[in-house]
């Protein structure tokens, strides 16, 4: 009998010092049909000379023409997948050994229910603990949960290929993968497994989003994704959950204050007072008239960290 084929989405971009972890992780991970398929976007290092010494018929190697960032290059790995499985793993992480092998034993588990998502626990190495917390401990996973912000932290996704479809990341976010995966989730059946089957990496030595400089650069892209996720489930938060609904209004008011859309950033606190009144966000109007949009990116800065 012919086993199913698991399809590993593995996109890089100039870490060829890291790669090799992650892809020896996927030999290691304890199932032999497997395609390896390794989407570079258009690295400046050693990673193209590095995988064409990985002979193996399973590893597919895709160099993207130019740098469009994570989520093209990841598109373009959907695109070629022929699994029956699809996952993605990021260069800098790794599977724990056998983590294929438990992967097909669970949808086979699972098939009867008709699941076409699995979720999967993630460690955080440098933090010593689970990256990811579940309202189920082990079950079915209801959309309400994940659009109400239930299921947070990082997970390993695999998807039944069909559960894609025709399904692809907005390539104008660069970041923000959550609103494809909820566009899924919302017709597909997923269940949480609570076993850990992949390590996350923090520390590289890089920049990171906490840092105001590199936050200013990315503000355009989180605005966009905050205004597609209204957009698009806005109407499922007004009934599931209005007062995370009224939340993520006056964040993304916030976010386009700091891009400097001061207007419609006054009219999103504005319309999110309906649904969850904030003492801070109604004096945050006022003192919008006073701010510029370099200071309000400071005040989403602090917020955060």
């Amino acid at each position: 009998m012919n086993r199913p084929m698991i399809s590993i989405i593995l996109t890089t971009y100039n870490r060829c010092e890291l790669l090799p972890r992650a892809v020896q992780s996927v030999f290691d991970g304890g199932y032999q049909n497997f395609e390896l398929i390794i989407v570079d976007d258009a690295s400046q290092d050693g990673t193209q000379k590095l995988v064409e010494k990985l002979e193996d018929a399973r590893i597919q190697y895709v160099r993207m023409s130019e740098n469009g960032g994570v989520l093209r290059a990841r598109n373009r790995g959907f695109d070629l997948a022929n699994g029956d499985y699809v996952a993605i793993l990021d260069d800098d992480d790794e599977l724990v050994p056998g983590a294929l092998s438990c992967v097909i034993a669970k949808f086979e588990d699972s098939a009867a229910a008709g699941v076409d998502i699995l979720w999967f626990d993630c460690r955080d190495v440098e933090a010593g603990h689970k990256s990811g917390s579940m309202p189920v401990s082990d079950g079915l996973i209801e959309f309400e949960d994940y659009l109400c912000g239930r299921v947070r932290g990082d997970f390993w996704l695999v998807f039944r290929r069909i559960a894609l479809e025709n399904n692809r990341f907005d390539e104008e976010l660069r970041a923000h993968e959550s609103l494809l995966w909820l566009r899924i989730h919302r017709t597909h059946r997923a269940y949480y497994s609570p076993t850990t089957l992949c390590l996350k990496y923090r520390e590289h030595g890089g920049d990171r989003l906490c840092d105001l400089s590199v936050r200013i650069k990315q503000l355009t892209y989180t605005t966009l994704a905050l205004r597609r996720f209204i957009e698009e489930f806005g109407v499922g938060l007004q009934t599931s959950c209005p007062t995370l609904y009224g939340s993520r209004l006056a964040y993304l008011g916030l976010h386009q204050m700091a891009i400097n859309e001061f207007a419609a950033g006054r009219v999103s606190i504005w319309q999110s007072l309906k649904y969850r009144f904030s003492l801070k966000y109604a004096s945050f109007l006022i003192v919008s008239f006073f701010v510029s949009g370099q200071q309000v990116a400071r005040i989403i800065q602090r917020m955060e960290s």
